[in-house]
Parts: structure tokens; sequence; C-alpha cells
């Protein structure tokens, strides 16, 4: 698997790792830190303690291993054998049972990079190929340290009793808790590692406080608590507790530092029977100092697998938002502020990702009427997508279309947009829908100006010769009459499709008179439907705006005649001096949420008429019942007075 981003995979030997006075350097402080931690571990017997506890130096030499190279080796296995000694082993056999900490330190390596570890713990599959490594590798100094000391001596000198198979796995659990406890910090630690806590220097202070306060409380428990059993359960629990606290809050290396402090208290205390391991036997104290360094451990370790498994998640959703053509942006509910855009969005309106990060929506906004932003329409549950107007970096209006969702970013409610510019869609769709309507107009026009009159003439002509058969009792004076009735029947056809096709001709362009006409039209037996109409401004929309209107009342009223089951319906025109607003209410059964976000073809071609002349349709239950669909219209600006004169 290839290593991308600012992983840094176990490659092999780093730069440097050549003889040189800094793999001198190096050498001899992993050779004194190695021996340093053995002779500690094996001075408790000797200082009033009751046994060794052997832990760190595997962990030492795997960080030295991996960070240094695999010249770290030498010493590594001189301090293996420098301890040894120390522990009155024969030279012999200490010589032979050292190479088992190199080669495993060794094995460990090589699978790693095999693998591509990545040193950051960064990638979810790096905790548990750390651990299985360490668990392959580390078996190989407790076969090779048994399997020699057992050759040369069949009794342990450590607890004078033969050596078992509870020895080997005393062995390789020793290394392998060293390996866990102290390799991942020292393996991750970099001048960064510490960042998130001086970005958070209050929590850092109250975190190293209560660590503090722990390792107090766990030296210089009350005496009331020495011997009882169970007594040190409930500090090993809070030390479990602020280390996945500090894992959370801070990361992987400040919490194994927390880990591996809190660690070292509880070993002290167990090796020398002071604080909360006082007067706690050996064996149910060694099953609670291993389950206590196994919780810290295996806890830290699961949280820094879980939150690389969710930092690869956030990324990969990451790039399919980067990388999607469309706009995309995320803004704080409360704040309006941008939270995420993609490039597709910088590329639609001209902004850099700063400028947008560092701005709220309104500097999308087209107008400084907040009702028509769209933070107003989305908290209005506006039916989507929405039709909108956006100004860019260069001061264009493009025409968009928004759908959104909201959604928890960050613990915090936000939307999610898609923002579609369909402006060379709604040009399209604006010219055809203006040239049906001009030729709609146009027919409308010829019938009632031309056929009309011309069948209005022929109503007059045969109305004087049905008066000339009468006078003169012709014998086609039915014939006559008969015609007659036929022509107005005619004139009444034509009149009524030159309504249909045109319908604000008849009204000479006048919107509220055709809705009147409309609602006296639509009156059932068992409904009223009424208009309305209030002047509070000057009509400027144009005909073909007009006319989009009178169809989307036109197609609202006879959804509610259909569906609805309503006894009033009311067509409700107010003309503002900036807007117009037409309102159609019934009363009826009411509309579902899901039919208003529907795709019907009555509501999609309201939406069409309303996105035409840039309106905003709404339409939504009402409140004491039935539905109500709005539909509002920015008014064009006026003409200066000189204008209007000249």
């Amino acid at each position: 698997m290839p290593v991308t981003g600012s992983a840094e995979a176990v490659q092999g030997d780093p730069p440097g790792a050549h003889l040189s006075p800094a793999t001198f350097g190096r050498a001899a402080l992993v050779f004194a830190a190695i021996l340093a931690t053995g002779a500690i571990a094996i001075a408790p017997p000797n200082w009033g303690g009751r046994l060794a506890i052997w832990l760190l130096g595997s962990g030492i030499a795997l960080a030295a291993v991996i960070r240094w190279g695999t010249i770290q080796c030498i010493p590594i296995y001189l301090a293996e054998v420098a301890i040894d000694v120390l522990n009155k082993r024969a030279p012999g056999p200490a010589m032979l049972a050292a190479l088992g900490l190199p080669g495993g330190v060794m094995l460990t390596v090589w699978l790693l990079r095999h693998y591509r570890f990545d040193t950051r713990f960064e990638r979810s599959r790096d905790i548990p190929l750390f651990v299985t490594a360490g668990l392959i590798g580390m078996a190989l100094p407790a076969l090779c340290g048994v399997g020699v000391y057992s050759f040369f001596q069949s009794i342990d000198p450590m607890d004078n009793t033969p050596w078992t198979f509870g020895d080997l796995l005393r062995w390789w659990l020793n290394d392998f808790v060293g390996l866990m406890l102290l390799g991942p910090l020292l393996v991750a630690l970099r001048k960064e590692s510490f960042d998130p806590m001086l970005a958070q220097p209050l929590a850092s202070l109250v975190s190293i406080v209560a660590l503090l306060g722990l390792v107090v409380l766990m030296m210089a428990v009350p005496s009331e608590w020495a011997g009882y059993e169970f007594a040190p359960e409930p500090v090993l629990v809070a030390a479990t507790v602020l280390v996945i606290v500090v894992c959370l809050r801070f990361g992987l290396v400040p919490a194994v530092t927390a880990a591996l402090v809190l660690s070292a208290t509880a070993v002290f205390c167990f090796a020398f029977d002071v604080g909360m391991f006082r007067g706690i036997e050996i064996v149910p104290g060694l099953v609670m100092l291993w389950s206590h360094l196994s919780a810290m451990i295996g806890v830290v370790l699961l949280l820094t697998w879980l939150l690389a498994e969710q930092r690869r998640l956030e990324h990969r959703y990451e790039q399919v938002f980067e990388t999607c053509p469309q706009p995309l942006w995320v803004y704080d509910q409360e704040t309006l502020r941008f939270l995420l855009v993609n490039a597709a969005a910088e590329r639609q309106y001209g902004y850099s990702r700063s400028e947008l990060l560092a701005s709220t929506v309104a500097i999308l906004a087209s107008s400084s009427d907040e009702t028509r932003s769209l933070p107003a329409l989305l908290d209005s549950a506006a039916a989507q997508p929405i039709a909108m107007r956006h100004r860019t970096r260069s001061g264009v209006l493009i025409e968009v279309e928004v759908f959104a969702r909201l959604i928890d970013y960050g613990g915090r409610p936000a939307w999610l947009v898609f923002a579609f510019d369909v402006s060379e869609r709604k040009a399209l769709e604006s010219a055809l829908m203006n040239a049906v309507v001009g030729e709609q107009r146009r027919l409308g026009q010829e019938l009632h100006d031309g056929l009309a009159q011309e069948l209005t003439v022929a109503s007059l002509l045969t109305n004087e010769l049905t008066l000339e058969a009468q006078e003169q009792r012709l014998p086609i004076l039915k014939d006559l009459e008969a015609l007659g009735e036929r022509i107005t029947a005619s004139i009444r056809s034509a009149r009524t499709m030159a309504h249909g096709l045109s319908p604000l001709t008849s009204s000479q362009g006048d919107l509220g008179a055709a809705l009147t006409l409309l609602a006296k039209s639509s009156n059932l037996s068992d409904t009223l439907v009424a208009s309305q109409t209030h002047i509070e401004g000057e009509m400027r929309l144009p005909l073909e705006s007009r006319n989009h209107l009178y169809r989307i009342a036109q197609e609202a009223v006879q959804n509610a005649l259909k569906h609805a089951g309503a006894t009033r319906i009311d067509i409700r025109l107010t003309v503002r001096k900036d807007e117009v607003l037409l309102e159609i209410i019934d009363d009826g059964r009411g509309i579902r949420h899901e039919e208003a976000w529907g795709s019907g073809f009555g509501t999609n071609t309201m939406r069409y008429r309303a996105s035409a002349i840039n309106g905003q349709l709404s339409m939504g239950p009402r409140v004491g019942g039935g539905t109500i669909v709005v539909c509002s219209v920015l008014q064009p600006p006026a003409r200066p007075a000189a204008a209007a004169v000249g």
C-alpha cells in the first residue's frame, strides 16, 4: 500500500546511520538508557523491594532502530549483556541470551517496513500492525533467553525454581508491554507532538495538575487502605480515565507520556510495597498491576486506532467533497460563516478559499432583502431546489438552484449546500417559455381581433337577413335563425379560445382583473373561489411575468379544486412598491411535506414559471388547515421621472 500525505514510513536506515560522531553519540545514549532501565528493574530486591519488574528496555530498543538505524543493535546487545552480568548471570550464557532482544527488534522492524508502517500512527492500520509485529518480534527474546539459560542451568536464579512455560510467557509479556508502553511514545515523538497542548493551555494545565494529583494519591493513599485487596481499583480507574481524556484531547504522544508516568508510579508502589499497593499480596498485586498497565496501553492504542480510522474516513469524504465537479459548501447555521468550500465553489464564484472561509453567506447575496436570503429560505423550509440569484466576485449575477441538508459539523448544526449554476438552462427555459407565451398571445390576439371580429360582422349581417326574411315571410327564416345561433356560438368559442391562449388580453393586461375572471369561472356549487387585489404600489412587471403569475394561480386553483376538497379558495394579489405577492389559500385537507417537495407535473410547471420570472415559490400546510401557495416576484426598478416624461 503506498504511503501518501505526510505519512512517514519505516523505509530503512535513515540518513546519518553510518559511522559518524553522531552515530556513536546515539549509540552511547541507547546503551545508557537500556542499561539504566535494566539496572533499575533488578534493583528493587537490593533496595528493599520485593521483586524485579522488567519493562521499558524493549521500547527503547525498537525506537532506536526505527529512528537511528540497525547499527543501534550493537549498543542494544551490549546493554543486554551488561544487564545479565549485573544480574549475576554467567558471561557465556549472557552473551548468547542477549542476542534475543536485538534479534526480536530487527524482526519487528522488518515486519513494520514490509507492511509500510507509518511512524506517526496516522493510518488506522498502523496500530494493529504495530501490536502484531510487537507480539511476533518480542517472542524471540523470550525464546532465546529461556532457551539459553535453561540449557546451562535448570534452575531459574530469580525465584530458585525450575524453568517453566510460565517463565517464557512472563519474559515475552514483559518485553511486549515495555514495547507497547514506551515504543509508541519514542517512535511517534516529534517537535509538533505537543502542539495540541500548547494550543489549549488551560486544558493542558488541568490535565497536568490531575496527573500530578494522581501520582501523589498513588504514592500516599491513606494507611487505612493498607492490605485491602481492591483499594487501588478506584485510583487505577481514575488514572485510566485521565489517559483516555488526554488521548482524545491531545493525541497519542501526550497520552502515552501520561500512561508512562502513571505506570511507572504504579510499578514503583508495587515493587516497594508502598502507597496504594501497600499490603497487597504479590499474586493479586501482579494481576492488578498487569491489568492496569494492559488497560491503559490498550485504551490508548484503541483510541489512537479509532481516531486514525476517523481521520481516514474524513479524508475520504474530504476528497469526495473537494473533487466534486459541482459547487459544495458548508456554513454554520448560527453564525452563517463558511466552514468548508470546495474547488468548484471557488471557480463558480471567483473567490479564493481563504476569502470565502473568512466571510458569511451574505457575500453571495444578490439583494439586501433578508427574507429572500438563503438562510431565511432554509429556515422557512422552502421547497427544494430553491431558485436563487447569487453574486460572483466580479459582480455578475448567476442563476443557481440550491439543495441543502442540515448536518452536524463538529458538534454544531450546519447546512451542507449544493449550488448548481443553471444560468444557461434558465436563459434557454425563459426564452422557450417566452416564445411559447408570445405565440399564444399572438394567436389569442388574432382570434380575438381577427376571427372573432369577422364572426361578429357575419352575425350582424345574418341578423339583418333574418329580419328581412321575417318581414317578407320567406321560407328560409328558420335556416337564417339557426345560422345566427351557430355564428354566435362560434364567437363565444373564439373568445374563450383567445382567453385561454392569452388570458390577460381580454383584461387589457390587468392581472387583478384577470384573476377576478379566473375566480368567477372557477366557482363550483360546493366551492367558492374569491379574488382580492391590494394595490400598494405601481405594477411594473412586464406582461410575460404577469402572464406567468396568472398561470401559477390557475394551476394552484385547479389543484385545490381537484384534490383538496376545499369549500373556499382565496386568490390574493398584493402589489407593493418593490414586490408582487400572489397567494392562493384553500381550506381543504392540506398538503403533506413530501407533496410540497414532490415532482408532480403541476408542481414542476409552477416552479418553472416562478423560476422564469426570478420568483420564489413556496407551498405548504396552512395554520388552521388547508394549503397555501405563495409566489413572490421582485419588481423591476422604477424608471427615473425624467425618463418617464421623455
